[in-house]
């Protein structure tokens, strides 16, 4: 028997453009979900929709999903495996939300500074401390 391995290609996009499009993948999951007997739910239509249009987007917050679902995850098990590691310490794990709350949730510096109780300058700089731990820890993502 052969088996198929899949092998994750890391050089694909640097840090931040993996945490977007594993945002975006999540937002797509999301949108296709749905439990009618016929399978169109208003979410799936709406998804479809998006699918469809293929015209440039003017607006810098739509992202388009351009991984696979084993991409998206491995790039949970990558953020899984860093908060639930008992090496990470509080300030590392901290740092890690305040980035995926940035780029995965596709949230404002300003916004994630209103959730964390934090000014807009600690959050940039937080923000980036989080891409550094990441390359740090995981040598094969790049961060420019």
């Amino acid at each position: 028997m052969n088996a198929m391995v899949k092998v994750m290609d890391w050089s694909k996009y640097n840090i931040d453009g993996w945490l977007e499009q594993f945002g975006a993948w999540c937002e797509t999951v999301r949108m296709k979900g749905g439990s009618l007997p016929d399978g169109l739910h208003v979410n799936q239509i709406y998804w479809l929709i998006q699918e469809a249009d293929k015209s440039p987007r003017s607006c810098k917050s739509h992202i388009r999903c351009e991984i696979t679902d084993f991409e998206a995850e491995q790039v949970q098990a990558l953020l899984r495996s860093v908060f639930r590691s008992e090496s990470a310490d509080y300030q590392a794990k901290y740092a890690v939300m305040c980035l995926v709350k940035h780029k995965v949730e596709n949230r404002s510096l300003s916004a994630v500074a209103n959730l964390m109780n934090q000014s807009k300058g600690q959050v940039n700089i937080v923000v980036g401390c989080a891409r550094f731990y990441l390359a740090g820890k995981y040598n094969f993502l790049k961060m420019v």
